[in-house]
């Protein structure tokens, strides 16, 4: 569920209404009737009432003073109208994995969980892991991690200054959970754009970065009323077998190996949504046996993962006693939202831009080897090939059927929408 902070409502033509305090309706009052007797009695009455009111003053306490003075202010203050600013595009950006703050909300406080400097840094470690009854949600944007006075890693603060300063742009920021299902995100998004049609009076431009973009396909096919344009970029159509990677090695998160670490990732819903079909588009032959063989993949089934020691099955892996029921239902609940990226028969597409790179080397194949133990897989070393780094090439292209634009970013696939080059290139595909 979306939250009043993930909107941002355009203020144009703002003009500030004086509102009269209290004090000089009851002034104004007593003047009227006073004009039509007697102006000698209406000043009796000011002073009598100022000197009622400095005796009132005087018997009173510092804090009933100030409470008094917090009453009139709020008597004062001026009311503002909202208002929607019909000339600008609005663009609703949609993040991708672990593209949004996290918090976590117990009943006595409300703590970042995702990302903070300390945690960058190793020196805390929230527990991330997806349960039941979780209290984890989303906290906005993840523009940047700074340690003041040391260094800043910019997440998404460059892309996001860039539309901001776009005197046309009217934009919009949806986080979330980007832990849980993709589908049950969907849902969100969708409400979103919903909400945003309503406040604007148009259909915004949408775009998406990775996972987000899958989001944004998803809404698109099944509410194609909301939206204009939109923009996927490095977005993991296909799937492919590089999430692996953090599924079996895990990815350290600055210096932090546990916070996003392999146990932890496992619970996840959504990762599962980035390995391929064994049908329709997807991307195929990904995993060889030693003798460069093809396997047949079937990894939206627990069983497959456990034959093949993949995942929380990993040979030697602490958390490799999960149950095969408890990854069948998330597996279930990506496929259900992968099968949502189909393209449709006599679909009426709006304008589509594409952003990929292509000159940085992205796991396309992972080799492994039967033992005694079970299978030990070579993730790491996995045959690589061009793409952004983290989506190939052949993956980052929508599902056939959907026409669409293509661009070609220099950048790797977490700077993809921060190059300036590409971001122009999006700013000039929303307004032509």
């Amino acid at each position: 569920m979306y939250s009043d902070n993930n909107i941002r409502i355009s203020l144009t033509g703002q003009k500030k209404e004086e509102v009269p305090s209290k004090l000089e309706i009851f002034y104004s009052i007593f003047e009227t009737k006073s004009r039509k007797k007697n102006l000698h009695k209406t000043l009796l009455l000011k002073k009598l009432l100022i000197k009622g009111l400095l005796h009132i003053v005087c018997s009173l306490t510092y804090i009933q003073i100030l409470l008094f003075i917090i009453i009139l202010l709020k008597c004062n203050n001026p009311t503002q109208k909202i208002t929607i600013n019909s000339n600008k595009t609005p663009v609703v950006f949609v993040p991708g994995y672990k593209g949004s703050n996290l918090k976590e909300i117990d009943k006595n406080s409300i703590s970042r969980v995702w990302l903070n400097p300390s945690q960058a840094l190793g020196f805390s470690t929230p527990d991330l892991r997806l349960k039941n009854n979780d209290t984890i949600s989303e906290d906005g944007i993840l523009e940047s991690v700074t340690i003041p006075l040391l260094l800043s890693v910019k997440i998404y603060e460059p892309w996001i200054n860039f539309i901001k300063n776009d005197d046309n742009i009217d934009p919009y920021f949806f986080s979330y959970d980007w832990r849980i299902d993709n589908g049950e995100t969907a849902l969100k998004l969708e409400k979103y754009l919903i909400e945003i049609k309503q406040k604007t009076g148009k259909n915004p431009v949408v775009i998406g970065h990775s996972n987000g973009a899958l989001l944004s396909l998803s809404v698109l096919h099944k509410n194609r009323d909301l939206f204009s344009k939109v923009v996927f970029a490095g977005a993991p159509f296909s799937g492919g077998v590089g999430f692996l990677e953090d599924l079996m090695e895990g990815i350290p998160t600055g210096l932090n190996k546990r916070i996003a670490s392999p146990c932890v990732v496992q619970t996840f819903e959504s990762v599962f949504t980035f390995f391929p079909r064994e049908v329709s588009f997807d991307t195929r032959e990904v995993l060889f046996d030693e003798n460069r063989k093809p396997i047949e993949t079937k990894f939206y089934s627990a069983l497959f993962w456990k034959n093949y020691n993949l995942g929380p099955y990993k040979i030697g892996s602490p958390c490799s006693n999960e149950p095969t029921d408890v990854l069948q239902k998330r597996l279930d609940k990506a496929l259900k939202f992968r099968e949502s990226l189909e393209a449709k028969k006599d679909f009426k597409y709006p304008p589509v831009l594409v952003i990929r790179a292509e000159n940085n080397g992205t796991i396309r194949r992972i080799f492994g080897k039967e033992l005694k133990e079970g299978w030990k897989w070579k993730v790491i070393e996995g045959e690589r090939t061009a793409g952004d780094g983290r989506v190939t090439i052949e993956n980052a292209l929508p599902p056939p059927g959907i026409p669409f634009s293509l661009y070609i970013s220099k950048a790797e696939h977490s700077e993809l929408l921060n190059d300036t080059e590409t971001a122009r290139a999006t700013i000039n595909f929303i307004k032509n």
